[in-house]
């Protein structure tokens, strides 16, 4: 079966980009990163490539994320006299 995972080992992200660093200060970066990391952006990216892909693929998405929608079930009996409730 397929993998579907994406990771990304930070201390070599860390290093490829600046291979000058010492260990223990690449170190140090690659914790305040994983530390302070916000999931946010990955996860919209993800959400506009599913919609994009799925519009590519011609797959409907309508219905399918899971939210029902609720009816209206807003109802008024017996109004009281009122300007509002001609």
């Amino acid at each position: 079966m397929k993998d579907y995972l994406i990771q990304v080992d930070v201390l070599e992200a860390v290093q490829d980009f600046y291979p000058g660093l010492s260990v223990e200060d690449a170190t140090q970066i690659a914790d305040s990163i994983i530390t302070k990391w916000d999931y946010t952006q990955m996860y919209n990216s993800i959400a506009d490539d599913i919609t994009w892909y799925a519009d590519a693929h011609d797959i409907d998405l309508e219905g399918k994320d899971g939210v029902g929608e609720d009816s209206d079930n807003i109802y008024v009996l017996n109004p009281p006299p009122s300007r509002l409730f001609p």
